[in-house]
């Protein structure tokens, strides 16, 4: 009886990841339409990597229909009301900001202001980070866990915004960030916390077909923001629930976390401003050199299947956590290294 009661489960929670995937797809197509017709485009300018105007928007698709399947699988019992009331209505929340930044511009101090009220507001809601597993360890941080969480969202939700910038990139990495969370989440019997990456992956999907390189339309603000949003929520609430470890997830999104910061911390070196728009990612940069996005994209995917491997490694077997996070710190430097031979800042 309970082996049925658990299939009958898995049998829903396929059919809702399917349903959420095809919705996507459509739901994209309809907001292309309405940029389309509205304007609501991602114009060129000598720090864009794209050459021609191309609509922004895509995010609401991803937001709506994942929002709609994590109510759907709260209603279920497919996932814990705090989980998806928490994420969901911080998801959404960081979608309006977005879509406002999108249509009509947000003073960036808004916007950060936006960000870390919804950043300590979701710690608060998940318990704090009292502790961070380290290997077989766990490391105390106390009340300085919910600094530590709530600047982690925040820099989450623009490292992510900051790597949209070329064809399929974010999608794809949306796309497999968010499958592994899902199985690694599954394989160590969180299927409520699970649920919620495994609607993401799907819809991030859907958007991906109309954002693979020639992308016909861009995730925007409104999309960026919340996936990196979701990602960092996700590895607040597994570190919590002792499922797939916080460390995991950063090796995970290694490709993002990595680029985003070297790049921000290079140009705080060099005295840029940090709100002025730039092309000195390391994937923009290689993206000139080699004068493909679809090659970028292709090779950030194969990179970050190789890290999701790490993350599986570390997570099984969390004695092997902190050499996955060696292996993959080495590794994450030596291609930055081999990006800045080839295409340098």
């Amino acid at each position: 009886m309970v082996q049925s009661i658990a299939l009958t489960q898995m049998q829903i929670l396929f059919l809702l990841v399917a349903i959420s995937a095809g919705a996507s797809l459509v739901l994209t197509g309809i907001v292309r339409t309405f940029a389309l017709r509205h304007e609501v485009l991602d114009r060129p300018n000598r720090r864009s990597s794209h050459s021609i105007p191309t609509p922004r928007g895509g995010g609401v698709a991803v937001l709506l229909v994942s929002a709609l399947g994590m109510t759907i699988g709260e209603v279920l019992g497919l996932v814990q009301s705090r989980e998806a009331l928490t994420l969901g209505c911080g998801m959404l929340l960081l979608g309006v900001i977005g879509w406002a930044d999108d249509t009509r511009g947000v003073k960036p101090s808004v916007r950060l202001a936006v960000h870390v009220g919804i950043a300590f507001w979701t710690v608060y809601m998940l318990d704090g980070l009292p502790l961070v597993r380290v290997g077989n360890s766990s490391l105390v941080v106390g009340a300085v866990g919910y600094v530590l969480g709530t600047l982690g969202i925040v820099w989450n939700i623009n490292l992510f915004n900051f790597m949209d910038g070329i064809d399929g990139l974010a999608g794809s990495q949306a796309v497999l960030i968010f499958g592994t969370i899902a199985v690694l989440l599954f394989l160590r019997g969180d299927y409520s916390l699970a649920t919620i990456p495994a609607i993401l992956a799907a819809t991030s999907g859907g958007f991906l077909a109309w954002n693979w390189p020639p992308a016909k339309i861009f995730l925007g603000d409104v999309g960026s923001g919340a996936i990196g949003y979701l990602i960092a929520g996700l590895a607040l609430a597994s570190e919590k629930n002792q499922s797939v470890p916080l460390l995991a997830f950063a090796i995970i999104e290694g490709v993002f976390i990595c680029d985003a910061t070297v790049t921000l911390v290079r140009r705080v070196a060099r005295g840029d401003r940090l709100t002025e728009a730039h092309r000195d990612h390391a994937y923009q940069r290689l993206t000139r050199a080699w004068g493909s996005h679809r090659s970028v994209t292709g090779w950030a995917a194969a990179i970050t299947v190789l890290l999701a491997v790490l993350g599986a490694v570390g997570t099984m077997d969390q004695r092997l956590l902190l050499p996955a996070l060696l292996f993959a710190f080495f590794l994450l430097g030596g291609l930055l290294f081999a990006v800045e031979r080839r295409a340098p800042m």
